[in-house]
């Protein structure tokens, strides 16, 4: 049996670029970002009984059975230690979290979920999360997390895209994506299959100026990467896009299809094949241990596009349902 897929956007910025908005931006991410893409979840935990605070630091119900709950966290580093604050929603606590985005933190993360029969966490319809490396505490991901069914709505794909969209305007990035989650912090497809040698993921932002470090269903290219490219008109006559716009403060917008449900394997291969030449060099590995969730990558080395492309069978229907494709061997896994 197949899980249902979480889909992860994210945006990866340098914060001495991006400089004094900063703070706006990460109030975007998190007060807008919860009211655009999870409104009902969030109207309902304002107006909803008060959550029991412990329930952070005991193993007791959360609140009532079927209800929406949530949480925020702030983490500071000081002279190498960590601090770290984390408080059941409310509207006082999300007052103080907001608040405290006014002077960036090294973390920070907002949190839901619908409570199961017993009252403990079950799905999450939404997660939104500030990262950095410790070791290069100047480079920050953006992350959403939102189950794939949430995107694949008709007309669903526009609010989701005009959030991204609005915050990577701000932020000058290095990088964009929006793609399934495969593991902690963002890690890409790409950057789960090709190598050695394997990057940390603070090495992957590092260096996400000079290669690509993913590529999906909307790209975010540095504007070091679109140049190497040819800029937006090249990319735009590649024909892997229905969308190439200049994003306000640098960087290139790339979205491979209108909706997130039409985009399957063949807009893949267009992807990756007009993204080629900023990608890092090296052949995917395919893995012997079996995923919930394939890699979706072109198992082609991106440095020798002379390779013979792999099969996209028409059987394969585009993502949303509760079959996950195989992107490398055109097979359904499970129903």
């Amino acid at each position: 049996m197949s899980r249902e897929a979480t889909l992860c956007g994210q945006i990866t910025l340098q914060a001495s670029v991006t400089g004094d908005v900063l703070p706006e931006l990460l109030r975007l991410w998190f007060d807008q970002g919860f009211t655009q893409l999870a409104p009902e979840h969030r109207r309902e935990l304002e107006s909803g009984p008060t959550l029991p605070s412990e329930a952070l630091r005991s193993d007791i119900p959360c609140g009532p059975p079927g209800s929406a709950w949530g949480f925020v966290k702030i983490e500071r580093l000081s002279d190498g230690r960590s601090s770290k604050s984390a408080r059941v929603f409310s509207a006082r606590s999300f007052s103080w979290f907001t608040g405290q985005l006014a002077e960036p933190p090294f973390a920070a993360a907002l949190g839901t979920a619908v409570l199961d029969e017993r009252g403990y966490p079950d799905t999450r319809p939404l997660q939104l999360e500030l990262y950095r490396d410790e070791d290069r505490p100047d480079w920050c991901r953006l992350l959403f997390e939102a189950p794939e069914a949430a995107l694949s709505a008709p007309g669903a794909s526009r609010v989701w895209l005009g959030f991204l969209r609005k915050a990577a305007d701000l932020a000058d990035p290095s990088f964009g994506l929006i793609d399934y989650q495969y593991e902690l912090y963002g890690e890409t497809a790409v950057e789960s299959t090709v190598g050695p040698p394997w990057l940390s993921w603070g090495e992957a932002d590092e260096t996400s100026r000079e290669f690509l470090r993913g590529y999906g269903w909307v790209t975010i290219l540095a504007q070091e990467l679109a140049d190497r490219l040819g800029g937006a008109d090249a990319l735009r006559r590649t024909g892997a896009f229905h969308e190439v716009e200049l994003l306000a403060r640098g960087g290139v917008w790339c979205l491979a299809t209108p909706e997130y449900a039409q985009f399957g394997p063949e807009a893949l291969l267009k992807v990756f094949t007009g993204l080629a030449p900023v990608l890092r060099p090296g052949t995917p590995r395919r893995f012997e241990k079996p995923r919930d969730i394939p890699h979706r990558v072109i198992y082609r080395d991106a440095a020798d596009p002379g390779n013979s492309a792999p099969a996209a069978p028409a059987e394969i229907r585009p993502p949303g349902g509760k079959l996950v494709p195989d992107w490398a061997q055109g097979r359904r896994l499970g129903e």
